[in-house]
């Protein structure tokens, strides 16, 4: 039997339109203009990808599309796409997802004769190469925006056949990173079904589930915000035999010409505003370096931590904005950097243990929030009353979810900041 190689890819949300981003950064512009192109550039990388390596088919496991309200544009340059590579003879196979269920199809699309889209109820089609069978691809498509099935346990392997079997599906796996449990399965779920190896879309952080069968997360072709951060693209994978089954490996090719990342950085007893402007530079122009050829954008959040006599300097509105501003001339290098957001989370620079036995209000304030950090029931049992008039609101609680306990300390943090801040040499 031959190796079979395909490309793996999900989630591309062709024609996001980045919104409310372009507003904040203005319009026109190249980083706007950029954004703007972002899906269709990662796209167009994709189709590239295939003309250049030739894998014997293209995989797309849903949300190609970002909206379900037949975006006319994407629905054209997905055809456009798929025309270029059947005359290279490359099959495309087409799962849809929860943000392009079948619904939203534009029935006056014309798709060239290389490309299969899987319908409402699982299908099983050849792969073919030189007229002969060498692999069953097993696909199904959302018929609805809300999927609540379990498509999964309507996979069956052929019986009798020891062709390489793919399963290609929008789902979300139990235990993974996704909030929206549209065709929710388990693992389990896919590896009963006996197929060779999964294509999965729906979940927008690279993940390989399992070795054996091969079940794969590409992620999305382009990072959407600030939480999908580093490097969008597809999967390339190689299905080889392998003790009487297959075995698959995959190598991960970069698309997305736009990159986010999240920047942390330590100021602990940093005390000159000049050292923060050069580690942040410092640290930006790393991000930069350390970028693959296809990034032509970096959006960053920075993080400003630590104990730092500049706390109180760093938290005022014009001083991030003046870093900000110095900042700029990173926008020019390739990939230009931009900075989407700070995030000041630094602390007076305190002894701890001498505020602690401090004999003051302040003393007073440092150990109850010990307390509260050391106890949980203490944290809940403070909480819970101040924020009852905010949560317990006839009409606001409709509206509003109530903190985590991470988001409980975390609110505690900033409110023993502030008192340290409002309190100190008072």
């Amino acid at each position: 039997m031959d190796e079979i190689r395909y490309v793996h890819a999900a989630d591309l949300h062709l024609d996001t339109p980045f919104r409310g981003l372009a507003q904040e950064i203005g319009q026109g512009g190249r980083l706007a203009r950029l954004l703007h192109d972002a899906t269709f550039i990662a796209f167009e990388r994709l189709i590239g990808c295939c003309e250049r390596e030739k894998p014997d088919f293209l995989v797309l496991s849903g949300d190609i599309y970002n909206q379900e309200d037949h975006s006319v544009k994407a629905q054209l340059a997905l055809r456009d796409g798929c025309l270029r590579l059947a005359r290279q003879g490359i099959p495309v196979f087409i799962a849809h997802g929860n943000h392009d269920p079948l619904s939203s199809r534009l029935t006056s699309v014309e798709w060239p004769e290389n490309v299969v889209i899987f319908g409402q109820e699982p299908e099983t089609h050849p792969f073919l190469r030189n007229g002969e069978t060498l692999a069953l691809v097993h696909g199904i498509s959302h018929a609805r925006p809300r999927e609540g099935r379990n498509l999964a346990r309507l996979f069956r392997r052929d019986a009798g056949e020891d062709r390489f079997q793919l399963g290609v599906l929008h789902c979300a796996v139990a235990g993974e990173g996704s909030a929206d449990r549209y065709a929710p399965c388990a693992l389990e779920d896919l590896v009963a079904t006996g197929l060779d190896a999964w294509a999965l879309g729906h979940v927008h952080e690279r993940r390989i589930l399992s070795e054996q069968p091969f079940i794969a997360y590409p992620g999305n072709t382009q990072g959407l915000h600030v939480n999908e951060t580093g490097p969008r693209g597809c999967l390339m994978v190689t299905a080889r035999p392998h003790a009487g089954g297959w075995r698959c490996t995959a190598e991960f090719r970069p698309l997305g010409p736009v990159q986010w990342e999240k920047l942390a950085l330590d100021l602990e007893g940093v005390d000159h505003l000049d050292e923060v402007e050069r580690r942040i530079a410092s640290a930006l122009t790393r991000l930069g370096e350390e970028a693959p050829p296809t990034c032509e954008a970096i959006m960053a959040r920075v993080t400003l931590a630590g104990r730092t006599p500049l706390d109180a300097v760093l938290r005022k509105p014009d001083a991030c904005e003046d870093l900000a501003e110095r900042l700029q001339h990173l926008s020019g290098d390739t990939p230009g950097i931009w900075l989407k957001d700070w995030r000041v989370e630094t602390r007076p620079l305190a002894d701890t243990g001498e505020l602690l036995r401090r004999e003051d209000l302040l003393g007073e304030t440092g150990r109850l929030a010990l307390a509260m950090r050391e106890s949980r029931q203490a944290l809940h049992e403070m909480a819970g009353p101040a924020l009852e008039p905010l949560f317990g609101h006839s009409r606001l609680r409709k509206a509003l979810t109530p903190p985590d306990e991470q988001q409980l300390l975390t609110l505690l943090d900033e409110a023993e900041r502030l008192c340290v801040d409002l309190l100190e040499e008072r």
